[in-house]
């Protein structure tokens, strides 16, 4: 049924947004309203294109599947940023002849010369931003942030890393990842936190896991690598970017514990690891909230986490979705690292997300407890970022 309304609501929006461009474009090129099908073809191919996500939510796992979810992606980046503002442009124009009838009492359409210039704006507008969001997205840069070697407990300097999202899937180039190793590994990390969704919900959209499990073993740290899993690290269709199944069908595919073991990075399962030459530091890795993933319905609470562990000891938290953030100072958290926000990756995603969430990004004080949360180096969806960048965190304990 969930995947019936997602179809109809997803139909739904394709005819409005065509029915938004028919008008335009049918001035544009029948202007004598006397071919009415050369503007219905163009208007039949924008539709098919729009179409791409769909198909790629309903065929199975496999070479069509990950054209139609690649080439699905790409438009929706150009499409947000053509329809969108068509949308809001076109209730204007309503809104403004509407007052103009009253007034008059005459019927105006928008002429051939407006209608032109409005769909080539558009256009140009789209492919800029699209353009630039592609570059700034495989564009990774470095964020330094310092706190104070005592939070924890750490009685030399210490250097974390901290990269997120990296989400490898239909989209992705191998470049950007070997651009994130060669960043990681100039900071001379002594740890490295990875704080999930290493793929987008299908292991085989990788096409050659291989191929970034080389690069992805090549980061260097003086300590450990540690990793956990995120929300869109299961096996689960998408459909613009929203699944249809429930967090009991969001199963993990077998070969990724293998993929990270290839990495070179030690999973953490609701586990805790105590490094003793780190003056004791405990790493709590936490599963994810909403997709524990492995059969588990529910992850453990902080309370059982911490049950064996004395309340002097230095905790670092790493989980994917910065959530019960209220409640670490509470539990004795000293840092807390997440990803899983983008900070928006694309605006006005970015906005919203501020809006939204108790931290979608950057450093923050909850209490006694520092929580820091990363935009993450790859992207969800359109491979664009627009707003937010694409980054490692580096944490200098000083």
């Amino acid at each position: 049924m969930k995947l019936v309304i997602m179809i109809a609501i997803y139909i739904c929006t394709e005819i409005i947004g065509l029915t938004l461009l028919y008008g335009p474009l049918r001035r544009i090129v029948d202007p004598e309203r006397k071919h009415a099908d050369r503007a219905v073809w163009p208007v039949v191919l924008i539709g098919i294109i729009l179409a791409f996500p769909l198909f790629g939510a309903l065929v199975p796992d496999g070479p069509l599947c990950w054209f139609f979810q690649k080439w699905g992606n790409l438009s929706i980046g150009y499409l947000i940023y053509f329809f969108v503002p068509l949308l809001i442009i076109r209730l204007c124009e309503f809104l403004v002849r509407a007052i103009r009838r009253l007034r008059t009492h005459e019927k105006q359409t928008p002429s051939r010369v407006y209608c032109t210039l409005l769909i080539l704006i558009l256009l140009a507008g789209s492919v800029a931003l699209n353009v630039t969001g592609s570059v700034r997205a495989h564009d990774v840069r470095t964020t330094f942030y310092e706190i104070p070697r005592e939070v924890l407990g750490q009685t030399e300097p210490l250097r974390i890393v901290l990269i997120g999202d990296t989400h490898i899937g239909v989209n992705s180039s191998p470049q950007l990842y070997r651009d994130m190793v060669d960043r990681i590994n100039e900071q001379d990390p002594d740890i490295v936190l990875v704080a999930g969704d290493i793929v987008t919900s299908s292991y085989g959209a990788m096409r050659d896991p291989d191929t970034y499990s080389d690069i992805l073993s090549q980061i260097k740290a003086k300590h450990s690598k540690y990793v956990i899993y995120g929300n869109h690290d299961v096996e689960e269709p998408l459909l613009g970017g929203f699944t249809y199944i429930g967090r009991e069908n969001a199963h993990r595919h077998p070969e990724m514990d293998q993929f990270i073991a290839d990495c070179d990075w030690t999973l953490l399962r609701d586990e805790v690891i105590r490094i003793p030459e780190l003056g004791g530091l405990c790493i709590i890795g936490r599963r994810d909230e909403s997709r524990p993933g492995d059969g588990v319905s529910e992850r453990a609470s902080l309370d059982a986490l911490l049950t064996d562990l004395k309340p002097d000891e230095p905790l670092l938290l790493l989980q994917h979705e910065p959530t019960d953030l209220e409640a670490l100072d509470e539990f004795g958290i000293d840092l807390a690292v997440s990803g899983h926000t983008h900070d928006g990756q694309i605006f006005p995603g970015k906005i919203i997300s501020r809006i939204r969430g108790p931290q979608s990004y950057g450093l923050k004080k909850w209490g006694d407890a520092t929580v820091i949360v990363t935009s993450g180096v790859g992207y969800y969806g359109p491979p664009i970022r627009v707003g937010t960048i694409s980054e490692i965190v580096v944490i200098d304990l000083k």
